[in-house]
């Protein structure tokens, strides 16, 4: 699943556009008085202005040769989070190895290697593309059956469980987990429903809203 376009919301429009272009190094490429636009790797990242509190989990994937320079680097600009006392975390079901931190605005970000991809391209300030987008919902496996049906989404590194779904593939995941758990890596930032607007690849171009959430995925046959 290629996640060509991601549309988030925030309260904090100029400090967030700082930090990511500024203090990630990701290209700004579009700008209005209510929104910006950055180019993350291979996928465009906006936010748009809101007066209502939003939360996301967001996850960049990175070059895995790169992983411990990325590390330096970010750590330089950012503190890192934390589990148990350690700042990386790797993921044996998805032979996979990331480190975690927040944006101004209190979005938990990780930057994750997959040892198992292949044919990585350099991106900007490290980042290949955006691979994961958090999706709270009130009932996870029925959400994650509705993925399924609509959009042949399926479950990647593991199994769909009453709390939590890891959904798509080696190049994107949805991550649908139960509203109130807190994000990973830590154990006291809920997950909260918000706006999210997602763009990715597919083989029949499709709007389609995921009511009662305000999630929109389109798909398209392009590139964008």
């Amino acid at each position: 699943m290629h996640i060509q376009e991601l549309a988030l919301d925030t309260r904090q429009l100029a400090p967030q556009k700082a930090f990511y272009s500024a203090t990630l190094g990701l290209p700004l490429v579009e700008q209005t008085a209510d929104s910006f636009t950055v180019q993350a790797g291979t996928t465009r990242l906006r936010f748009q202005e809101t007066e209502q509190d939003v939360l996301y989990h967001i996850a960049f994937t990175i070059p895995h040769k790169g992983f411990h320079e990325a590390k330096r680097w970010v750590q330089t600009r950012v503190p890192l989070l934390l589990k148990n006392g350690e700042d990386e975390l790797f993921f044996a079901g998805l032979n996979a190895r990331s480190f975690y931190f927040c944006d101004p605005a209190g979005n938990i970000l990780e930057y994750i290697v997959h040892y198992g991809l292949d044919q990585e391209m350099e991106g900007a300030a490290f980042v290949l593309h955006v691979s994961e987008i958090g999706l709270p919902v009130e009932d996870v496996p029925a959400f994650a059956a509705l993925l399924l049906q609509q959009f042949a989404i399926k479950p990647y590194g593991g199994t769909v469980s009453e709390h939590f779904a890891f959904l798509g593939d080696i190049f994107g995941q949805l991550v649908v987990v139960k509203v109130g758990r807190p994000w990973l890596p830590t154990e006291t930032v809920p997950a909260v429903i918000a706006p999210v607007g997602l763009t990715i690849r597919g083989q029949r171009e499709q709007q389609v809203q995921l009511l009662p959430y305000p999630y929109t995925i389109w798909v398209t046959q392009r590139a964008v």
